[in-house]
This record gives structure tokens, C-alpha cells and sequence, in this order.
């Protein structure tokens, strides 16, 4: 088992739920979210991470970030990106990666903050390798990323609350475990 930190933007609009099922490999594990802590193995210890997640979010306000643009990652997967809160993002996660957290801090791979789109290799993602180099699948991937601007995503969101989740050892099933409030 794992446990990961995210916030979940709550995105209402049809279209984008739509396409995010037809490309994203993990629509049914997971609602649209933007991940803050990666999975990591639950011998870490539950209390310890709450402990830790509270001890960290003591120094927060709530802040605004606005959703808008797409990018493409290099290993072929299709972000929704931050306009603006993209620093407050990255030190927030950074602050997260501190403590008992650092040796799980994949400094191999850039932190983008962001809501997972879709997929586009032409071959299988595998969360226990990410580095993997994938081949892209270009005639997908164009579509898809045609369909995602066509929705014109823009919209703000105020971080002010993140949720801890578990996640079976398979990826296949997720529960939302406690959600922690940014005061």
C-alpha cells in the first residue's frame, strides 16, 4: 500500500470528465487531482505522516492558483498547468519532501505541478520506473491535446485544504483517508 497527499480542483464540466476518461489510464482510480507527495510506501507510518503533513501546513495561508494551460511532459504524458501558484505550489511540495520524506524526493524528475490529463506512449506507464523511456504516440496525442484546448481551461482554485489517500500495492483502487485544512 501507499500513501500520497493531493488537492483535489473539483472541476465541473462535463466535456473535460469526457475526455480525461478517454485518456487518462487512472480516471477510475482517481478524480481529476494535482499531487503534492507521490506515492510512497505506507511502512512510513500513518500517524507519522499526518504528524508531519500538519507540522508542515502550520506555516501555510491558503492561496490562489489559476489552472490554465497544457503541457506536454517528457514522458509523454499531458498536463493541465499553473498560470500563476506555480511557485507557491513547488515550495509547498518541496517543504512536504522534508524530514523522514526526503529519501522518497525523486530529484531524477521535475516537480510540474499540475491535473493529469491523459497518456500518450505507445507503450504501458509503470509508477515502479518512471524514468522509462516512452515512444510517443504523435497522432493520439495531437487529438487529444486539440480536444483539451478546445474546453479553454482557465479557472482559479484556492489550496486550502489537501486530502491524504491510500492506494492498493496494484494501483487499482484508492480511498481518501483525511483531509488536512490550510489555515
Amino acid at each position: 500500500m501507499y500513501y500520497a497527499l493531493i488537492y483535489y480542483p473539483d472541476i465541473k464540466n462535463e466535456r473535460f470528465h469526457t475526455l480525461r476518461k478517454k485518456y487518462e489510464p487512472y480516471y477510475s482510480l482517481i478524480p481529476e487531482h494535482l499531487p503534492l507527495i507521490f506515492p510512497v510506501p505506507e511502512l512510513i507510518g500513518l500517524k507519522k505522516l499526518e504528524a508531519h503533513i500538519n507540522e508542515t501546513l502550520t506555516q501555510w495561508k491558503p492561496f490562489k492558483v489559476h489552472f490554465h494551460g497544457l503541457q506536454k511532459t517528457w514522458d509523454q504524458w499531458l498536463f493541465l498547468v499553473l498560470k500563476e501558484g506555480n511557485d507557491f505550489m513547488i515550495k509547498l511540495h518541496d517543504e512536504l519532501y522534508t524530514d523522514f520524506l526526503t529519501p522518497y524526493l525523486r530529484n531524477d524528475l521535475p516537480y510540474t505541478p499540475h491535473v493529469g490529463l491523459g497518456f500518450f506512449s505507445k507503450g504501458q506507464y509503470d509508477f515502479t520506473n518512471p524514468t522509462a523511456q516512452l515512444s510517443l504516440d504523435e497522432k493520439l496525442y495531437n487529438k487529444a491535446k486539440m480536444e483539451f484546448e478546445n474546453l479553454r481551461l482557465d479557472f482559479w482554485r484556492t489550496i486550502d485544504h489537501l486530502t491524504l489517500i491510500k492506494i492498493n500495492t496494484d494501483f487499482s483502487k484508492c480511498w481518501d483517508l483525511m483531509e488536512f485544512r490550510i489555515n
